[in-house]
């Protein structure tokens, strides 16, 4: 498979899954190359391919160089020139790699501010070798794994993924593939899930539960670490696959959801109609409570029973956003809707008095800096 994929046209599944990396990677780089947070920032493709298709479309190599020269090359943007930059492309195909080198020469705007390291390894072997950068303190990597399937990135890869200080991941896999063989020792030798449960999960959700069922319990008690899935089904073809994404920063976190709400306005994390809802599909119904979208709807709720339970600050209203999937500014339109029915309290958590109308301060400039400007509650009938 890993051969033939590139000697074909990209299909539309692949297309957003590649536009996905490249927003991500677009939204990573300034916050590491801007200023000197990191010395050293590394990029890591294991699974590269030749970078093209038959028909020329870039695959994730070359988005990855095209994204790091318009940023180095762009005039406007801020750029710590003592931060050094470098790129890392690995498959396990000697041919491909080799085609790699020569795609990228035809490319080359000239003199790169970063370096290129090609390896042509089995990717746990990769792997390995490249723990010790990934582990260290002083670098900033970001992580693609375009496997081919589902068996190579395991429990014990996940784990030594997410113990590297400041690594953010994005990994495809191939859910669909563990629903329908869940039963096979191939596939349980390495998701031991519950097959019964799993066959009671529909379609639709199979990469989603994947994700919190079983990745997420992965990691640690006490471990600091996020996780979001994003859902692709490939055209009329009933099978679910999907990216999953990690990173111990939660403002990684928000970066990443950022990408998926530019894809999926609706849920931020499907490219297709992952909670039945009537209205995505334009079909509304003679329910006026049908006519919701689910997720939004249930968000809404949970936001604001955590309010009434909890009397929360801006700074745990930041992260219990981002944690749900929804992004700050989801949040903020709730609290204002609360707030003009009258029906929320917001104070100075240091003087107890109220805060002008429509300030919430949930954004990540009051999280980086810890400050708990406003307290939520929710006001007494």
């Amino acid at each position: 498979m890993t051969k033939r994929f590139h000697e074909e046209a990209f299909d539309s599944g692949t297309l957003l899954k590649l536009e996905i990396f490249r927003g991500y990677t677009r939204n990573w780089l300034p916050v590491f190359l801007s200023r000197v947070s990191y010395p050293n920032v590394n990029i890591f493709d294991f699974f590269s391919g030749p970078g093209k298709d038959k028909n020329g479309q870039e695959g994730s190599p070359l988005i990855i160089l095209n994204e790091l020269d318009q940023y180095l090359h762009d005039p406007l943007v801020p750029k710590a020139s003592e931060v050094s930059v470098s790129v890392y492309f690995n498959d396990d195909n000697e041919k491909n790699i080799e085609d790699l080198k020569k795609n990228i020469s035809e490319v080359t705007r000239g003199p790169a501010a970063y370096s290129i390291r090609f390896a042509k390894k089995d990717f746990e072997i990769a792997f390995m070798e490249e723990l010790p950068e990934l582990k260290r303190p002083d670098t900033a990597n970001l992580v693609i794994l375009d496997q081919f399937g589902l068996k190579q990135i395991n429990d014990k890869i996940f784990h030594e993924l997410i113990a590297c200080p400041t690594t953010d991941i994005l990994f495809f896999i191939s859910s669909n593939h563990i629903k329908r063989f869940i039963s096979e020792g191939c596939i349980q030798q390495y998701f031991p899930l519950p097959e019964d449960e799993i066959r009671k999960v529909g379609s639709k959700e199979i990469h989603r539960y994947i994700c919190n069922k079983f990745y997420r319990n992965l990691i640690p008690k006490g471990c600091e670490y996020y996780l979001a899935p994003f859902s692709i089904q490939k055209g009329n073809n009933p099978n679910i696959y999907g990216l999953i994404f990690g990173s111990r920063s939660v403002f990684g976190l928000q970066k990443f959801l950022e990408v998926c709400w530019d894809k999926d306005s609706v849920t931020g994390e499907a490219n297709y109609n992952i909670d039945n809802d009537s209205i995505r599909d334009g079909q509304l119904s003679l329910w006026q409570e049908d006519n919701v979208i689910k997720k939004q709807d249930q968000f809404k709720k949970d936001l604001e029973g955590y309010i009434q339970s909890e009397q929360p600050t801006n700074i745990e209203l930041y992260r219990f956003s981002l944690e749900n999937g929804f992004l700050p500014g989801h949040t903020n339109d709730i609290l204002r809707e609360l707030q003009k029915s009258n029906r929320l309290e917001v104070k100075d958590p240091r003087t107890n008095e109220n805060i002008r109308k429509g300030a919430f301060y949930v954004n990540w400039d009051s999280y980086k800096k810890h400050e708990a400007r406003a307290r939520f509650s929710k006001k007494r009938c």
